[in-house]
C-alpha cells in the first residue's frame, strides 16, 4: 500500500515503543521545539536514538514491510479513509491498524455492545439485531466473548461489521476469539489503535471504547451490570452527542442494571430493530435479494478480503486473466455490490 510523507511519519511515530501516546502526540506538533520536554520525560538516549531512528530511510521502510507482510493497513488521521466522526472526538486516534474492507469506515455505523454475562435469550435477541441492523448500518462492536460476539455473528453474513481492537495484531485476547477475529477480518474489518506489538493490558480497554462509540452513529447497549465496560461506551457515546438505546430488564437481573440505569437518564428503550429505524425514519422492510452467480460471489469475497483491489492483483489472486475479470466487475458495479476507488481500484460496498 502506498503512503504519503505525511502518514509515513504518523506510522512511524507510532512505532516506537518508548514513547508514550502522549508523548507522540507533543512529538507530532513540533518534536524539535519540545526537545527539551521530549529530553526531560525520555531522557537525551532515548530521545536522540528516537529522532535518529524517525529520520532513517532503513528504519521506515522496515516498519512498512512488517506492516505488509502482517496484512496491515494503516489509515492515518491524514488519510483520506480516515472517518470524519472521528475527527470529532476527544483525542482522535492518529492511526488505525486494519485488517479487511477500509470502505467501511466510512459508512453509517452502529454500534452493539454488552457485557460478557449475558443471558442466553439476550444473546439471542442481540445477535438477531444486528442482522437486521446491517439492512441499514454496519454494526460496530468489540470482541469480548458473550454480547460483543453475538452482535459480530449476527452482522457477519453481510459483510457490515467491524470490530476494535484493545491492543495489537500480534495479540489474540482471549486465545479463544482468534478464529471470530479472522472472520471478521475476512468478511468485514477489524482495527485497533495499537500497533501490532502492543500487548493486551487492561487499561486500553476503556480508551478503545472511545472509538466504538465515536464510529457510530447511535449504540445499543444490549446488557451491563452496574461496573460493565458497555457503561463506558455508553457515556462516551452520550459525550459525543450519539443516541443511546438499550434493552429493558426485569427488577433484579444484575446483568440488566446498567441498562435500566440508562434509561431512566438517557437511553432510548428498546424491544426490538423496529425501534432503532422508527427513530432514526428508516425503512424496515428487507432488502431485496441480490442473485450473483458463481463468478459474480467468487470475485465480491476476492474483494473484501483485500478490501480495495487493483484487477491486476485479483487476477493474479484468482489464478486468471485481468481481461476476464472486466465483465464480472461491471455486473458487480450495476448491482451496487462494488464501488470504483480511481484508478482502477475497487472496494466492496
Amino acid at each position: 500500500m502506498n503512503y504519503t510523507d505525511e502518514e509515513i511519519n504518523l506510522i512511524t511515530l507510532y512505532s516506537f515503543e518508548e514513547l508514550t501516546d502522549a508523548q507522540k502526540r507533543l512529538w507530532l506538533l513540533d518534536f524539535e521545539k519540545r526537545e527539551e520536554s521530549l529530553i526531560k520525560s525520555l531522557t537525551a538516549g532515548v530521545y536522540n536514538k528516537v529522532k535518529a531512528n524517525f529520520y532513517d530511510d532503513a528504519y521506515r521502510g522496515k516498519v512498512l514491510a512488517e506492516l505488509d507482510k502482517a496484512g496491515v493497513r494503516c489509515v492515518t488521521y491524514f488519510s483520506k479513509e480516515y472517518p470524519q466522526s472521528l475527527k470529532r472526538i476527544d483525542t482522535p486516534p492518529l492511526v488505525l491498524y486494519c485488517k479487511g474492507n477500509l470502505s467501511l469506515l466510512n459508512t453509517e455505523c452502529f454500534s452493539v455492545v454488552g457485557s460478557r454475562r449475558t443471558l442466553p435469550q439476550i444473546l439471542k435477541l442481540c445477535k438477531n439485531t444486528a442482522t437486521e441492523l446491517t439492512r441499514h448500518f454496519t454494526v460496530v462492536s468489540g470482541i469480548a466473548d458473550g454480547a460483543d460476539a453475538a452482535a459480530l455473528a449476527g452482522a457477519l453474513e453481510s459483510g457490515k461489521v467491524i470490530s476494535v481492537l484493545a491492543y495489537g495484531f500480534n495479540y489474540f485476547y482471549p486465545a479463544e476469539n482468534k478464529p471470530l477475529i479472522e472472520k471478521v477480518a475476512a468478511k468485514g474489518l477489524v482495527i485497533t489503535e495499537y500497533p501490532p506489538e502492543t500487548a493486551p493490558q487492561k487499561f486500553l480497554f476503556p480508551a478503545r471504547n472511545r472509538i466504538i462509540a465515536g464510529l457510530s452513529k447511535g449504540t445499543l447497549v444490549v446488557s451491563a451490570g452496574k461496573k460493565s465496560g458497555a457503561l463506558i461506551t455508553a457515556n462516551k457515546a452520550a459525550e459525543y452527542g450519539k443516541k443511546l438505546f438499550a434493552y429493558p430488564y426485569t427488577v433484579g437481573v444484575a446483568s440488566g442494571e446498567g441498562c435500566n440505569l440508562l434509561l431512566k437518564h438517557v437511553a432510548t428503550l428498546v424491544e426490538n430493530t423496529l425501534d432503532i429505524f422508527d427513530y432514526f425514519g428508516l425503512d424496515f422492510n428487507p432488502q431485496p435479494t441480490i442473485e450473483l452467480s458463481d463468478e459474480e460471489k467468487t470475485l465480491l469475497e476476492a474483494i473484501r478480503e483485500a478490501g480495495e483491489a487493483f484487477i491486476p492483483q485479483l487476477a493474479e489472486k484468482l489464478g486468471t486473466q485481468p481481461f476476464k475479470l472486466i465483465p464480472t466487475i461491471s455486473k458487480l458495479e450495476i448491482k451496487g455490490l462494488i464501488a470504483r476507488l480511481g484508478g482502477n481500484r475497487f472496494s466492496a460496498i
